[in-house]
């Protein structure tokens, strides 16, 4: 699994490392526990520690997360193959996350807090806004916003 792997390659260097967490395309987490708190472990109880595979991404499928889910995560979620399933995941993942900012963008555009409410086609169409944008706009020093310009060139919003 590639947050254990995460993990591992962590507490190499660093032997007090004690999680590994991957929030990428998808989401999940590992943490070392005692074994005596592992009610569900059958393996090799001699260890003091194992290591606990989250698999977070379904997290909230039971409606644990309700109450924090916005318009914009229900949004995603109707529109995706899956509805109702890996919710946690649909909140936090990269696959996800640039859509979820088109969403908000479309909404303060909508309500003429963004672009003097003028968007662009490219804008109000599902999926025309990268994760990638988010890395790029956060990127710029402060006080210069050449990437978040560019950003807006592509997606028709020159004007902003």
């Amino acid at each position: 699994n590639d947050t254990t792997g995460t993990l591992m390659s962590c507490a190499w260097k660093k032997h007090d490392c004690r999680i590994g967490l991957i929030v990428g395309t998808g989401s999940n987490a590992c943490y070392v526990e005692k074994v005596e708190n592992a009610q569900l472990f059958d393996g090799d109880r001699s260890k003091p520690y194992v290591l606990i595979n989250t698999e977070w991404g379904a997290f909230g499928d039971d409606g644990a997360l309700d109450f924090v889910r916005t318009e914009f995560d229900r949004d995603i979620d109707n529109n995706s193959i899956n509805p109702g399933k890996q919710l946690h995941e649909k909140m936090i993942s990269g696959m996800y996350m640039g859509e979820l900012v088109r969403l908000v963008l479309v909404k303060m555009t909508n309500d003429k807090l963004l672009f003097n409410g003028q968007g662009s086609d490219l804008l109000f169409k599902r999926g025309n806004f990268f994760t990638k944008y988010v890395s790029e706009i956060e990127s710029d020093k402060k006080g210069t916003y050449a990437s978040c310009r560019q950003v807006l060139e592509e997606l028709g919003l020159g004007h902003a």
